[in-house]
């Protein structure tokens, strides 16, 4: 009783301090605000916002997964170009439509990710492509774009290939108890598995042990806790973070998931050394081994380019681009691969028409692995794939900063100085571009239906100069899980799309899961 006494006392006093810190830090800002800025974003129009707080008591006390719906009321009420301030010290503009975004991501003018949401990953990701400002990030890019060739990219088919058979024998005995179960923690971890394989060229086996389990759950808690930076705008002040529960999580997690890889690094740097010394006697790691042939994993490349001296790359520089990695590609992609199993399983005559061209493609053997030649066969599975990206975007916002005034169609003018919003998520639901846009039609995506489309109306993977270096092959891993998948069950939707409650964490993902029931193909 005493202890909880105290506990209760000690959250009392944090949340004291929490709200003496944020009205004051609200002041602060609210007599330095520059009147231009204040001036331009109140004449985009928006919602009103209250001295010191802004628009944030909109969002307080609402449930985290109501994000989306109160921004889609305040687009349904002001229009798709919005103006509004968080806690009137960060003036944000909210895009939800195709020119304006065109006028924002298309340029070099706005590369800058907007500071004030990615700064929330530089303790974890340092200033690795993701995070970087333009100066560093004009440099890796250039740097990595070449490990994302479609060469370079095959020689990752047969670590997809394994990964996705791992998963069909994990689920093999969710199939035989015929029960509706979560599909979406499967998925997470074969898209974390083949991550860890072709970034670093290390297996955790986290769909099969639980050797690297804390490793696996870092992963899972730092993107929790980002989430929650992000929904509590106090947390982004240092006095008040470094107060709080938070920091220390946080800190435990960085220490285990930055010390893994540079462990990693710090045994490929070893093995290196030894192959050069043995004069060509190699001595291959299992993981990078693929039918007599070496296979070089992102992390073997970052250490090639440094070695040969196109580069100077500290272990600091290479974790943090090994860290982006395998935090943009695991769960983007296993978001990605939840929604669209789960429109599949909702939407019986899609899912028949993709096992038809499976079938047809695999017909000769419907047990082998895929090849880059049967993927490019998937037209129909793409279409799908591409209809999920566009109701259910993984990163369904993405943010600039407005480092120049932009002159928009219509004679408004996004002020510099402001964070811009490329709310995807509502531009891809936008009825201009895509009739019935709540419906999922992947026949949107034909080359007859694609072609007159604005290029802007579809931006799954952000588009212009800082679009996603991975898209190519996010999308190749995909449609070879998904094929497997497809190939082998059939699968039935136990809950209603409109039941499905998006949960806007830092990827886009179903609140509950993804509940379905599976049978074998026959």
């Amino acid at each position: 009783m005493v202890h909880e006494r105290a506990r209760e006392e000690s959250c009392l006093s944090f949340s004291g301090v929490v709200l003496t810190l944020s009205i004051a830090i609200g002041l602060y800002y609210l007599l330095r605000r520059n009147p231009r800025l204040k001036q331009m974003i109140d004449q985009l129009g928006g919602p009103p916002g209250l001295p010191v707080l802004g628009v944030a008591l909109s969002f307080l006390g609402r449930p985290h997964e109501e994000f989306l719906t109160i921004v889609g009321e305040w687009i349904d009420k002001y229009g798709r170009v919005i103006g509004a301030w968080i806690g009137n010290f960060i003036p944000y503009v909210l895009l939800a439509e195709a020119n304006s975004i065109e006028k924002l991501l298309s340029t070099t003018n706005h590369i800058d990710k907007g500071k004030y949401d990615y700064n929330l990953l530089h303790r974890w990701l340092g200033m690795g492509l993701l995070t970087a400002p333009r100066t560093k990030w004009s440099a890796r890019r250039k740097l990595l774009t070449p490990s994302f060739h479609f060469k370079i990219l095959e020689d990752f088919m047969p670590v997809f290939n394994e990964q996705s058979t791992i998963l069909l024998d994990c689920l093999n005995n969710r199939e035989k108890d015929g029960k509706s179960f979560d599909i979406f923690p499967y998925i997470t971890r074969c898209t974390l598995d083949t991550i860890c394989e072709t970034a670093m060229g290390k297996k955790i086996n986290a769909q099969t042990s639980s050797v690297n389990k804390d490793y696996v759950d870092a992963v899972n808690g730092m993107c929790e806790l980002i989430t929650q930076k992000i929904v509590q705008p106090w947390l982004r002040f240092a006095p008040i973070y470094y107060l709080s529960p938070v920091s220390r999580r946080e800190s435990a997690y960085l220490k285990k998931l930055q010390g893994f890889t540079l462990s990693v690094i710090k045994s490929k740097k070893a093995s290196r050394k030894i192959k050069k010394s043995n004069e060509g006697i190699m001595n291959v790691d299992e993981t990078e081994q693929v039918y007599g042939k070496q296979r070089k994993a992102f992390l073997d490349q970052l250490l090639d380019a440094s070695e040969n001296g196109n580069v100077i790359l500290s272990d600091s520089d290479i974790r943090e681009e090994v860290d982006t990695f395998m935090f943009e590609g695991h769960d983007t992609t296993a978001a990605n691969l939840g929604w669209t199993t789960m429109l599949l399983a909702a939407h019986p005559e899609c899912q028949k028409k993709v096992q038809e061209e499976l079938d047809e493609i695999f017909k000769d053997d419907p047990t082998r692995d895929v090849t880059t030649a049967d993927v490019a066969k998937m037209k129909y599975l793409e279409c799908c794939v591409k209809e999920s990206l566009r109701l259910y975007p993984s990163v369904p916002i993405i943010t600039r900063n407005v480092d120049y005034d932009i002159k928009l169609e219509d004679g408004r003018v996004l002020p510099q100085g402001a964070y811009a919003i490329a709310a995807i998520y509502f531009s891809h639901r936008d009825p201009a571009h895509f009739p019935e846009p709540l419906k999922f039609n992947p026949e949107r995506f034909s080359v007859e239906n694609s072609t007159k489309r604005h290029p802007y109306a579809y931006v799954p993977f952000s588009a212009g100069p800082r679009n996603c270096i991975g898209q190519k092959f996010a999308l190749l891993e995909e449609k070879v899980v998904l094929a497997k998948l497809f190939r082998t069950y059939s699968m039935e939707a136990t809950e209603k799309m409109g039941d499905v409650i998006p949960l806007p964490d830092v990827i886009l993902r179903p609140k509950n899961g993804v509940n379905v029931a599976i049978r074998k193909r026959t």
